[in-house]
Parts: C-alpha cells; sequence; structure tokens
C-alpha cells in the first residue's frame, strides 16, 4: 500500500490529442500516465494494489495535480480542454469534489472549463448517488465530464438515464475497422445520432487508419482520437492545436443558406454569470424559452430554461439568494444539456436531430463543440416545409421520386464526403419497342414499377434513389464495391423477373416482341430489362467534379447496353 502511494510522485503523463472530424483542429488532450519509473506496470496496476478508498483519493489527487502542473507548461493549455481519467471506486467514498478541483487548476492559471474528468465503466458503480452529485456540481462551476469506453461495460446506458456527461467516449472496439463492417457502422450512426438529440458529443477512440477516420466523420462523430491522428507524447514540446497532415482531404463543411437565415445568433451566457444576468437576458429576450450557456472558451455546455430559472426565482428564498452576492449560484447551476445539432451539417440531419428529441423547444446548432446560435421551433417548421416544398417541386411528375436538383446535390455530397460511394445510372433495354406495341400507359405502368422497387429498396437501407428522367434512373449506395454491384445485380434481377408480368402470354412464350425495327425489317425485341453504368468511389477518394462524375457515367451506358450481364463498371479519371 505505501509502496503504491509513495509510487505516485513518479509518474510521468504523456498527452494525445483528440481533434475535430471535420477539420482535426485540436480541441483537447488526454492525459495517460506512464509508470516506467515504478514498480508496477501501468496505472492501474497501481490503482489496484491501494483497498482504501481514502488512499485511493489521496493517490488520485496527487495524480491529477501532477497531470495538470505538466499540461499547464504548454503553451496554449489554457484555450483548450485536459481529459483526465478518474477512478470509479472513488464514488464509493468521499469523492473529489468541484473545490479540489479549482484549486489543482488556480495555481496554474487553467479556467474551470480546461478539464475534463473521463467517468469509467471499468468497476460496477454501487453509489449512483456521489456520481450525479458530482456531475452536477462539475456542471455548475463550469467543469466538463465524459463517459469513457462507452459499450464495454455493463453501466453505460444506465449512466446516460442518470448522469448529463458532455462528451460520450466510444471505446475502440466498435471503431476498429469500421471501414469494411456495416454493423459497427449502424451502432454507431445510431449513437451519434442518440448523443445529439440528448445533448452531448461523441469522441471516436482507437482511430488508426484513414479509412476509419473518414467513417466515423461519416457516421456523426464530433471528435477523433487515435494512433492515426497521433500516439501520445510526454514531449510538450511536440504537441500541435491542428493535425491536418493526418488526412489527406479536410471537409471544410459550410452553413445551409437557409438554416443561415433562419438562426437566432443570440449572445450565450456564461456558466460563471450571475442569476442577475440571467434575469436581464430573459427580460431582453421575453420570446426566448431558454439561455445558451457557454465555457470562457465559447463552447456550448447546455442552456438554462427560463422554466426553471422563474421557478427559482419565485421560491421562497429565491429573491433573497439571488441578491445576496456570497451565496447565490451562478447559472452554471442551472445548466442542463439540450438537442444540438452540427451548423454545417445537412437540413435533413439537423431536422433529424430534432425529431428525434420530441423537444418543444428548438435546438442549438455547435460548430466543432463551440456555440453558433439557436433554432426555435418556428425556425424548424419552416426549414422542414421549405425542404418539402423543394422536394415536391423537385420530384419527378410521374414516380415521385427526387429529381435531377437532388441528383446534383448528392453527388455534390458524396464528392466531399470521401466515404465508399457506388453510384448508378439506371436506363431500360427495348422500352420503345414495348411502349409502341403495348402504348404510353403500359409503359408508365413499368417505369412505375421500377421506381417501386428502388424506392422500397431507399427506405429500408441507407440508398438515394432518384428518376433522372424518361426511362433513366439514378442510384447511389453507400457501401463497399463488392457488396454495391451485387444490390445492382439483385435490382436487374427482380425488375427483370417482374416486368415479364406486363407482356402478353404469347410474347413471354416468345420471349419478347415481333415488331419493324427503324430499317423496316421485323426482328424479335427482347423483353425489358435494365442495364447499369457503375462507377466505385473507394473511402479517401479526393473530392471530383460532378461534370466528370456524369460524363464517365454517360460513357458507361452504352458500355453496359453491350455487357452480358448488363453493367459497365467505369473508371474515375480524376482521382
Amino acid at each position: 500500500m505505501q509502496l503504491a502511494l509513495d509510487s505516485v510522485g513518479s509518474i510521468d503523463f504523456a498527452y494525445q490529442p483528440i481533434v475535430s472530424t471535420k477539420t482535426l483542429v485540436v480541441h483537447g488532450f488526454e492525459a495517460l500516465a506512464r509508470t516506467k519509473a515504478t514498480p508496477f506496470g501501468s496505472i492501474i496496476d497501481l490503482l489496484e494494489a491501494m483497498s482504501d478508498t481514502k488512499d485511493l483519493q489521496r493517490a488520485e489527487s496527487a495524480i491529477l495535480d501532477n497531470a495538470i502542473a505538466k499540461f499547464a507548461r504548454y503553451e496554449a493549455a489554457a484555450s483548450t480542454r485536459l481529459f483526465c481519467n478518474l477512478d470509479s471506486r472513488l464514488y464509493e467514498g468521499e469523492c473529489l469534489s468541484p473545490d479540489l478541483m479549482r484549486d489543482l487548476l488556480r495555481p496554474r492559471s487553467l479556467p474551470p472549463g480546461a478539464i475534463c474528468l473521463e467517468i469509467s465503466e471499468r468497476y460496477q458503480l454501487r453509489n449512483w448517488t456521489n456520481l450525479i452529485d458530482l456531475s452536477k456540481q462539475l456542471s455548475a462551476c463550469g467543469m466538463h465530464t465524459a463517459l469513457d469506453d462507452f459499450g464495454t461495460g455493463m453501466s453505460g446506458l444506465h449512466l446516460l438515464l442518470r448522469v448529463e456527461p458532455n462528451y460520450v467516449k466510444i471505446d475502440q472496439s466498435f471503431i476498429f475497422s469500421i471501414a469494411t463492417n456495416q454493423r459497427q457502422q449502424a451502432v454507431v450512426s445510431k449513437l451519434c445520432g442518440l448523443a445529439h438529440s440528448l445533448g452531448f458529443q461523441t469522441v471516436a477512440e482507437g482511430v488508426e487508419c484513414e479509412e476509419d477516420f473518414r467513417m466515423v466523420r461519416d457516421l456523426g462523430c464530433d471528435f477523433a482520437q487515435g494512433y492515426h491522428i497521433a500516439r501520445p507524447t510526454t514531449e510538450l514540446r511536440k504537441l500541435t492545436q491542428n493535425y491536418t497532415r493526418c488526412v489527406a482531404q479536410i471537409t471544410n463543411g459550410q452553413m445551409d443558406e437557409d438554416v443561415r437565415l433562419l438562426l437566432n445568433k443570440v449572445s450565450p451566457m456564461l456558466t460563471t454569470d450571475s442569476l442577475g444576468k440571467l434575469e436581464a437576458f430573459f427580460d431582453d429576450n421575453p420570446d426566448l424559452p431558454l439561455a445558451p450557456a457557454v465555457d470562457e472558451a465559447g463552447m456550448l455546455v447546455g442552456v438554462v430554461y427560463e422554466d426553471d430559472f422563474f421557478s427559482y426565482r419565485s421560491s421562497e428564498f429565491g429573491r433573497a439568494l439571488m441578491a445576496n452576492k456570497a451565496s447565490a449560484p451562478r447559472i452554471g447551476s442551472f445548466v442542463r444539456n439540450c438537442p444540438i445539432a452540427n451548423a454545417t451539417g445537412s437540413v435533413e440531419q439537423i431536422l433529424n436531430s430534432y425529431v428525434d428529441t420530441n423537444s418543444a423547444r428548438g435546438i442549438m446548432l455547435a460548430d466543432e463543440g463551440a456555440y453558433v446560435g439557436y433554432l426555435s421551433n418556428h425556425a424548424l417548421m419552416r426549414l422542414a416545409l421549405d425542404r418539402a416544398v423543394s422536394i415536391a417541386r423537385d420530384a419527378n411528375p410521374l414516380t415521385q421520386l427526387p429529381g435531377n436538383r437532388a441528383i446534383s446535390r448528392k453527388l455534390a455530397d458524396v464528392t466531399k464526403t470521401g466515404a465508399a460511394t457506388s453510384i448508378a445510372y439506371f436506363d431500360f433495354d427495348h422500352f420503345k419497342a414495348f411502349n409502341d406495341c403495348y402504348g404510353f400507359t403500359m409503359g408508365d405502368r413499368a417505369l412505375m414499377m421500377f421506381a417501386d422497387q428502388i424506392k422500397d429498396l431507399a427506405r429500408r437501407t441507407d440508398i438515394f434513389a432518384a428518376h433522372i428522367g424518361g426511362d433513366d434512373f439514378f442510384l447511389a449506395v453507400e457501401a463497399e464495391p463488392k457488396e454495391a454491384l451485387q444490390i445492382i445485380e439483385d435490382i436487374r434481377a427482380k425488375f427483370g423477373s417482374d416486368a415479364s408480368s406486363l407482356y402478353s402470354p404469347e410474347d413471354r412464350e416468345r420471349g419478347g416482341i415481333l415488331a419493324l425495327d427503324r430499317y423496316g425489317s421485323e426482328r424479335l425485341f427482347p423483353m425489358l430489362s435494365v442495364s447499369a453504368s457503375v462507377l466505385h468511389m473507394p473511402a479517401g477518394t479526393n473530392p471530383c467534379a460532378t461534370s466528370d462524375l456524369e460524363e464517365r457515367l454517360n460513357c458507361g451506358k452504352k458500355q453496359a447496353k453491350r455487357a452480358p450481364n448488363g453493367i459497365a463498371v467505369v473508371a474515375l479519371s480524376c482521382c
């Protein structure tokens, strides 16, 4: 026991960056203990040697103090965030208090918002009360919390029900090789959606290659950490504020113009502001049901709801406590998590985050964690209505599938995201002969049959389907080439089978229609089918002009009609 306590002073610290998935600018660093100068193999072994909670608290205090003291020497320490692990066994006794945390920060001139304590799932929690109280107290004084290694223990979802963290760090077991694992992608995508609807942000742990980085970015992870970005280092001089060198192409998204016009950029409150300032905020903004709250760095930490504040103010001693500057709580005591969305995300992503919350008070927009503005219920309804009208105007009048403007937007998105995507142009074979023989009504039935088929596919999977016009259709599939080709082959096979029902028994038996060709000679026109020009864009492909994509796909249509299987895969010359 004493050996373990004596060894605490010999621990060194390495720091690993946590970066924005959008710009690779540093959001914070995680402090990782190094025990090479101690008889213990790891920090876990050292802490395991302490069975007494008081000794554990002494050790954790000393470890945190040393981690903060070293990090404070980094030139940008005050403008970034230090993520520090906290042994969850501390909640069984007297836990680290916010006062103690402030005492550790004050000599280093670091603001409270510079610290984020990571709550681990390593040990099963038995004392929820201490954890909940600590989380509230940390939030009240401007500090942050994160759930570490989320998904590895039994308490993760229980923690989300009881604690309002600022971050959830998704365990590396969900992230490793995610670019090629659809099940992992589905889990992480749903978790990111849940995170934004509940008002916290996600960190993908263990990102070890560029393909995985691009995938977690596209799935909605806000931040990333791992060897591909940078290994932990004990040398502060090696730390930097951006790691753009580790990714070939950065996606610099811009706010949608409709979102920008409807955004309320009301000035936020600091968590350290007085309740008097909060009262003045609501007096100056009588139409707002909430006040955005940020830390000293401008990072969104949540909101204060008008109802909560007015309930406190109208309580028996509320006014008296607000008047007492010595004992009055700060705004941070009333901060609650709120639904958030990426300010540069698509209108659909923002609306989905809002719908998932069942919220009646709008949604906050943030950019790399920094507060941007607020969209009210009215603004969101306007966005939804405008988007619905735009889709309706662009939809093909026969099939009601999205039209050419939607296709152009999709192609532009595909060239930016870097996710593995396959694009296909479908073109009917022998459609003119069928139309001439059976009439336009039956021709429309054939078009609707194919449209319904790809509509159903798009509803059940993450596929974008559209109608170019006439007998030309468009499909975008976010999948690896082999899987995408199988989907396209299945579409062709099903349509070929279904379309036979449109023919007379005689033509079905004959295998097609006897009709005159353009030269006046009678010949057999085979039954309806579709050919497909396909272009694969591997994960990490550099952006290309949409005109180049369209040109390559159009060239492939003639090749597809000559191909035995009706499919031509064309090369992407610009990437």
